[in-house]
């Protein structure tokens, strides 16, 4: 298993990898794919890839029925109705001229027919109410996602989202996030709907109505609740808790680690890019950066290391990072510099 290049067809149809992205992994193969997956950028977003592909969504066809089982059940059904019959009801009834017979059996052979006909049809109708959508970001933009069931989803920049829907139930919806996104669930009831999920490499978010933020950025899934409350579990390891999230509340889960990691934060700092507008609270420059390399696509080096001891607070414009730079300079005192898609920050 010391491979270190795998095609993403390898990889999708590799049993240790499957059994690693669902949880299922020896303790030996979930060392392997952890380390595998953190030796360089190419292997994560190979791994991101299949991961989605492996954990996705599937929709299983109901099988057709049998015709001759139908036939069958048809024939005993009418024989013993007929045994039901007096003697006299039979002597009248074989009178019927053959014409009637011979229509009445054609007009059973074409009921059954159709009926066979029509059941065959029905798993392709019921496919066709599974409808997958797809929408991906470029960096620097926001795509905005509204829902039938009026639930919304916006997507920041630089994300993928794969999202369910069945038109027979509007509220059953799940999605696929790779990315970050923020979303608004409308209301359900627990006693009927399902719940809205959001599914990432790592973990599951049940919803019932709610408004939070989901981020796989830097090789961890974090879920941020705003409002209402959310369910969260774990899709590493045997035993997968789930928890319930109240606001104000981040919840991170790392690759290869089954708990939970829940912390205490101001959800403004982390949903503010839905208004284009970054709020800090205390941010260290490290989130910072992080924030204006996955948005803008750039690289930001920091030359002086000690600036990496700044924290930030406040308020800066998002809509674009010649903005976000110049207010970053005022606030820490120092030239920023951007050339060919990278940020210098420091002398």
């Amino acid at each position: 298993m010391e491979k270190t290049n795998y095609t993403f067809n390898e990889l999708i149809h590799n049993g240790s990898f499957r059994r690693w992205v669902h949880g299922d992994a020896t303790p030996e193969e979930k060392r392997y794919w952890d380390r595998w997956t953190s030796q360089n950028p190419a292997n994560r977003s190979q791994a991101k890839r299949a991961q989605k592909k492996v954990a996705g969504f599937s929709i299983r066809p109901v099988s057709k029925p049998d015709q001759d089982k139908a036939w069958n059940r048809l024939q005993k059904g009418m024989n013993k109705k007929s045994s039901l019959y007096s003697t006299q009801d039979l002597h009248q009834k074989n009178k019927l001229p053959w014409a009637f017979k011979i229509a009445a059996v054609f007009l059973v052979i074409t009921a059954t027919g159709l009926a066979a006909y029509f059941m065959s049809q029905a798993p392709e109708k019921q496919v066709k109410q599974i409808v997958h959508n797809e929408v991906v970001t470029q960096y620097g933009e926001q795509k905005t996602i509204t829902l039938n069931d009026g639930s919304k989803i916006i997507l920041n920049a630089h994300s993928n989202l794969i999202y369910t829907v069945n038109s027979a139930d509007p509220s059953t919806v799940e999605v696929f996030l790779d990315g970050e996104a923020y979303f608004a669930v409308a209301e359900r009831d627990p006693s009927t709907d399902t719940p809205f999920q959001v599914r990432t490499s790592e973990g599951i978010v049940n919803v019932m109505g709610t408004k939070f933020v989901v981020s796989t950025r830097d090789s961890s899934t974090q879920v941020v609740l705003e409002e209402g409350r959310v369910a969260l579990k774990s899709l590493i390891g045997k035993n997968r808790k789930e928890i319930t999230m109240k606001p104000g509340q981040l919840a991170e889960l790392q690759p290869g680690r089954s708990a939970i990691k829940l912390t205490s934060v101001n959800p403004k700092v982390y949903s503010s890019w839905t208004t284009y507008m970054l709020v800090f609270d205390n941010t260290p420059l490290a989130t910072v950066v992080s924030r204006l390399e996955n948005t803008f696509g750039v690289n930001v080096i920091v030359r002086n290391q000690r600036l990496f001891e700044r924290r930030i607070s406040g308020a800066i414009d998002n809509t674009s990072l010649e903005i976000i730079t110049s207010a970053l300079a005022n606030t820490l005192n120092t030239p920023i510099k951007v050339t060919n898609g990278t940020v210098y920050i420091g002398k």
